[in-house]
């Protein structure tokens, strides 16, 4: 909305989408011209816009250019149009800015150049040296489960689509392209699955084995058999998993929900809004240090307008979706949103949509009719406020969706999902003649409402809804920001959720989680977690048990010295056995001290068996004659044929608490680090938390820490304390370790005075140990525009444009030099069918023109080192200085060596060039230097 007034017309322009297409780029460009109806449109290269598309837009009286077509005037003078589309250069990086009639900077923008994503979404400088971004899709392998028939299974984790990842080959970039209004790939969507492997199978061969089965639960999730090439144009086609995704309530500051309890929201593969996404995702994976398992995470970031607008707010999210394996094959799943932007983010919700379907080997799966049975199905209660499953009406594959972790949803609902590319107001409301005679309202996902049994949303022949409505009076996830959906409604385990009536109607399945509504501040971040197991009921002999809050080793348990018993709960399990135990043992994982305890001992009918019912346990465990410390649980389930469940860990901490005339009590109790186990930080920064109490005082006058001796640091002060004797949280949050870039062991005390000045401390250990390397160069050099000849000899100097290539070194004291290894491969021209990662290698160096012919247009490239002509598949481009030394963190900066020595020389083939973006892949890696 804006206000005038005849001494201040508006003047005003903005860019509203860019969409790729075949040739160039399609930019739409709106504005408010109130005074003077012109925009200047400059560039800084020559020809970046097409001139005649602009003027068949236009009209040619309306468009005025320089000879060089890099400074265009437009005149807007119909009052009918608020924008003019653009068709502009899709190869070329360049500027382009905006001005009014009297040359003033409207904005800037520009194009062909990759959107930096910072990665680094929880504020961990060093986080990043632990992950490698790959440009690739790939699959993530969890353990391998053997069942006794010689069968096995194996979880597995993706994002997107599996069937893109599963060969290792495709590019993050090729997949991210537009599919009509959305994308291929709704890179987004963080999915799992498991593949099955019949006894006599070799899992490791995935799906090229015969005898191996893959298993998905989201639509369009390896389901591309469903695939009807006639129909190939529409975007919620079965492939690609179209209809799920991440994504928030940003679009509301674009267009402006009539219920502030019912933000606007849209999904991230709309083509072409900065407010779906800018740019595209990057994806990086690790080995996991807890699990060894490899886990994965994508990043992206999306912000409002793609420019800052004259009276608009424009603020940016930046969103990281992990996803990481339990050890025993749970998928957790953790969505991180970060306020990257410039100003605070008002009433901010984060959206996690899920399309759910049950899928087998590529297509929805079926009966033994071949009737399709994976989609319209029920969705149920896990009971005691854990979470959901779908299971198959022929029992055949069943996925659970655990809610209950540390950083759950806000709220959730099992109801059904949304389109990935619509942008979609939120709540409409039209007043009608006297503010309610005609009036119409309408809200959308996630606020829909139910619809009644009409022909337009309802089929009265198989009794279920339409993509993607639900019954009247149930909601498409949820009625507002209030309504929790059906998280905190205590449901028994096996209810069905949404509507307690199994004779109703079903509709499409799907479950929407959100965060709650928070403004957000920049730099703050909110997270959404949850799990996800799935199993193959009729294979599966193992009985299985799912322990709540279950304690790690660097967030335990916290209970206080002397109580009596710990309380185990959780559910379990078993699809063919009736009997089951679970034993356990405190500080020994010896069999056969497990076996002398038992926490559990269940049955189950045979008809509970075969569904796989769940059973729910509450049980004791004795606390008697422990000492304070840290503790481990060791659990193992076994059923009555003697199949034994994953052995699993519960990790708890025994902690003092105040009593009468001794003062204040404090402990750490994450992470954990004693003197003989230290902390081992694998980042420069760390949550240091625990508790603290006092019987007597009801002031704490501080809480500090040391480390080493050194000088003491407050914490907090003047702390009240109205509950005497209770436990209260502290915590040290982000604390910083970068000055002890070392590898000894460091000891810091914590201590708390009250104010009568008696004080308490507890220990703290931690130590840096050797690791690995860590190489971060430019994603994008560019050599500018060129002009080549066979016989060119016009060498270019690398500019890195205040980019760095950087080695850190976090080996052991004393490990070997290194060398930084640069490969580049040959320079080809970027079309929409060529993907330039080529097996050859490209080394033009020190060859002749006619050394090596291709059906593909390409460069030929001379590599100059230091005034020398080198082999570009092996140029050595920097060493670090020496052995490694006692730091944990050792730097090399190579570019100022890099940008002075590194030249390339482009020259033409015999047959000449055609114009247009050549790129080339380069490869950096670090090689032993042995001196």
């Amino acid at each position: 909305m804006a206000e005038t007034t005849e001494d201040q017309p508006v003047t005003s322009a903005g860019l509203e989408t860019i969409i790729e297409q075949e040739e160039d780029n399609e930019v739409t460009i709106s504005y408010v011209l109130e005074d003077k109806k012109e925009l200047v449109l400059k560039t800084d290269h020559e020809e970046m816009i097409d001139l005649e598309a602009l003027k068949e837009e236009l009209g040619a009286d309306n468009v005025q250019s320089t000879d060089s077509k890099q400074e265009i005037v437009v005149t807007l003078d119909n009052p009918d149009l608020i924008d003019f589309k653009l068709h502009v250069s899709k190869t070329v990086p360049f500027l382009l800015t905006v001005q009014d009639a009297d040359r003033k900077d409207m904005f800037k923008h520009q194009f062909n150049h990759t959107e930096n994503v910072d990665p680094l979404v929880d504020d961990d400088p060093a986080e990043e040296s632990t992950w490698t971004r790959v440009d690739k899709l790939r699959v993530s392998k969890g353990p391998v489960l053997k069942n006794s028939d010689g069968s096995c299974m194996q979880p597995i984790l993706y994002f997107g689509d599996y069937r893109y990842s599963e060969s290792g080959v495709m590019k993050v970039s090729s997949t991210w392209i537009p599919r009509r209004k959305s994308r291929e790939n709704s890179l987004t969507a963080p999915n799992s699955g498991i593949i099955y492997s019949e006894p006599g199978g070799k899992i490791e061969d995935g799906t090229n084995n015969p005898k191996n089965h893959i298993y998905t639960t989201h639509y369009g999730d390896s389901q591309n058999k469903d695939f009807n090439p006639a129909l190939s144009a529409q975007e919620d086609l079965p492939y690609g998993t179209p209809t799920s995704y991440t994504s928030t309530n940003l679009f509301n500051f674009v267009s402006h929900s009539d219920n502030w309890r019912k933000p606007g929201t849209s999904g991230p593969n709309k083509v072409g809004k900065s407010y779906a996404m800018l740019g595209e995702p990057n994806l990086y994976y690790r080995i996991d240090p807890k699990t060894g398992f490899e886990e994965q995470r994508l990043v992206y970031k999306q912000r409002a307008f793609y420019n800052d607008h004259l009276g608009k707010t424009n603020p940016e999210i930046t969103t990281r979706i992990k996803m990481s394996f339990t050890k025993t094959g749970r998928v957790v799943t953790d969505i991180a949103f970060k306020n990257t932007g410039k100003v605070l983010f008002n009433n901010f919700s984060g959206f996690s949509n899920h399309d759910l379907s049950l899928n087998k080997d590529g297509t929805e799966l079926t009966d033994k009719n071949g009737k399709k049975i994976g989609n319209y199905i029920s969705i149920r209660s896990l009971g005691n406020e854990r979470g959901m499953y779908f299971q198959a009406p022929n029992n055949e594959i069943r996925t659970t969706i655990y809610m209950d972790h540390e950083k759950g949803p806000a709220a959730w609902a099992a109801r059904s999902a949304s389109r990935g590319y619509l942008a979609t107001k939120g709540y409409i409301l039209k007043p009608g003649f006297l503010g309610f005679i005609g009036s119409h309202k309408e809200a959308f996902y996630p606020w829909k409402i139910g619809k009644p049994m009409d022909k337009n949303f309802y089929d009265k022949k198989t009794n279920t809804y339409k993509f993607s409505y639900t019954p009247d009076g149930i909601s498409n996830a949820f009625v507002d920001q209030k309504d929790l959906g059906d998280k905190g409604q205590k449901m028994a385990a096996g209810t069905r959720l949404g509507t307690n009536k199994e004779k109703d109607p079903q509709w499409d399945a799907g479950v929407t989680m959100r965060s709650s509504p928070i403004d957000l501040e920049v730099g703050k971040t909110v997270h959404i977690q949850y799990g996800t197991v799935m199993d193959i009921p009729g294979t599966v002999s193992h009985p299985v048990v799912e322990y709540d809050e279950i304690g790690t080793e660097h967030f335990p348990k916290v209970l206080t010295l002397g109580t009596e018993n710990m309380i185990m709960e959780g559910h379990w399990y078993d699809f063919d056995s009736r009997n089951v135990s679970i034993k356990y043992a405190i500080d020994s994982e010896d069999p056969e001290d497990i076996q002398k305890n038992t926490l559990m001992d269940d049955t189950q009918t045979e008809e509970e068996a075969v569904m796989g019912r769940f059973h729910d346990f509450s049980q004791k465990v004795s606390l008697d004659g422990l000492e304070k410390g840290m503790h481990k649980m060791y659990l193992i389930a076994e059923d009555g044929e003697g199949n034994k469940s994953i052995l699993q860990e519960h990790n708890f901490k025994l902690i003092k608490s105040a009593v009468e005339n001794k003062g204040p009590q404090i402990d750490i109790t994450s992470p954990t680090g004693t003197k003989r186990n230290p902390y081992i930080p694998v980042t420069d920064k760390f949550n240091l938390q625990g508790f603290w109490s006092d019987q007597n005082s009801k002031k704490i006058k501080s809480i500090s820490y040391a480390v080493d001796g050194g000088t003491e640091n407050v914490v907090q002060e003047d702390i009240d304390n109205p509950a005497l004797g209770e436990l209260v949280p502290w915590k040290i949050k982000a604390y910083n370790i970068s000055e002890y870039n070392d590898f000894e062991k460091h000891r810091l005390v914590v201590k708390i005075t009250d104010e009568n000045n008696q004080v308490d401390t507890d220990i703290f250990y931690f130590k840096h140990v050797g690791g690995g390397t860590h190489l971060v160069a430019p994603e994008e050099i560019d050599f500018g525009r060129v002009s080549v000849t066979p016989t060119s000899d016009q060498p270019i100097p690398t500019n890195l444009n205040g980019k760095k290539v950087l080695l850190e070194d976090f080996r052991k004291e004393g490990a070997s030099p290194l060398k930084i290894k640069l490969s580049i491969k040959k320079f080809y021209k970027v079309t929409d069918n060529v993907d330039t990662d080529d097996e050859d290698d490209g080394d033009d160096s020190l060859s002749s023109i006619e050394s090596r012919a291709s059906s593909r247009d390409s460069l030929v490239h001379d590599v100059i080192w230091n005034g020398q002509a080198v082999n570009s598949k092996h140029l050595i481009v920097g060493r670090t200085d020496g052995f490694k030394s006692d730091e944990w963190r050792q730097t090399t900066d190579l570019t100022p060596e890099i940008e002075k020595k590194l030249q390339l020389n482009f020259r033409a083939k015999e047959t000449g060039v055609s114009t247009g973006k050549y790129m080339s892949q380069w490869t950096w890696s670090t090689v032993d230097s042995i001196q």
